[in-house]
């Protein structure tokens, strides 16, 4: 597999990125033991429509290259996803007063990322920041997990990500930080265009994203039971946020 294209696999992933043609998907491989498996066959028909070479595959060879997760009997490649410069992605916005951006802080796992990828998807957030480093970045579990979802949000990849937050709040954005400690949601109103930054699975927001922040907010929570995982508490931010910018008359 060339090591300059994405490796897709799992229904959903990979019919997506077919439907969308954001990107070119290059080589569909079909399990052998899903010939006539009625989701499989409609992706095939999806990549005959839009010229894809399509091979059989050994379902042992394709496990191997998947690294034993759920394929679902489906691997593409395809090229990689079109990443954004942040003034290109701030100049799309523009005007746009309701628009709504994730970045997340150091976040290392692959189905958290996924997740909250197909949740901002689903919840009107038009732009996901991602870091260079420290951030498990895009990755074929990320794709699997976010079920296309990759294919519907723009991707910004940044150097250091307080220097973006800055400059987002310069073009008028409001920063909101998620964070234990913080105002709770059902006492917040979010003033927009604005950005919800979600720290990392163990430690949450650095201290120094935390300082450029505009409020730090948190998911009140009964007392007793552990804390939510970052996928469930940007799913709840989001929604919460969604309702009360995008939703509101």
């Amino acid at each position: 597999m060339s090591e300059n294209l994405d490796i897709l696999y799992g229904i959903h992933a990979v019919m997506e990125a077919l439907k969308s043609k954001k990107r070119n998907v290059t080589q569909l491989y079909v399990a052998d033991n899903k010939a006539g498996h009625r989701a499989v066959e409609e992706i095939i028909r999806q990549a005959k429509r839009c010229n894809v070479k399509i091979d059989r595959m050994d379902l042992k060879m394709m496990d191997r290259l998947c690294k034993g997760a759920n394929h679902q009997g489906v691997l593409a490649k395809a090229q990689p996803v079109r990443l954004m410069k942040l003034s290109n992605a701030m100049y799309e916005t523009d005007g746009n007063k309701k628009d709504l951006w994730l970045a997340v802080d150091e976040m290392t796992d692959p189905q958290n990322l996924g997740a909250i990828i197909r949740s901002a998807a689903c919840l009107g957030f038009s732009t996901i920041i991602l870091p260079q480093r420290r951030t498990v970045g895009l990755t074929p579990a990320v794709y699997k997990v976010a079920c296309g979802a990759v294919e519907n949000v723009n991707i910004v990849e940044v150097a250091n990500l307080t220097n973006a937050l800055l400059d987002l709040k310069e073009e008028g954005f409001w920063i909101y930080g998620a964070d234990m400690d913080g105002q709770s949601i059902a006492q917040t109103e979010y003033a927009s265009p604005a950005v919800l930054v979600i720290g990392s699975e163990g430690t949450g927001i650095r201290e120094k994203t935390a300082e450029h922040c505009d409020q730090i907010i948190a998911i009140p929570q009964k007392g007793g039971v552990e804390s939510l995982n970052a996928s469930a508490a940007a799913s709840i931010i989001m929604y919460d946020m969604f309702s009360k910018v995008q939703l509101k008359k």
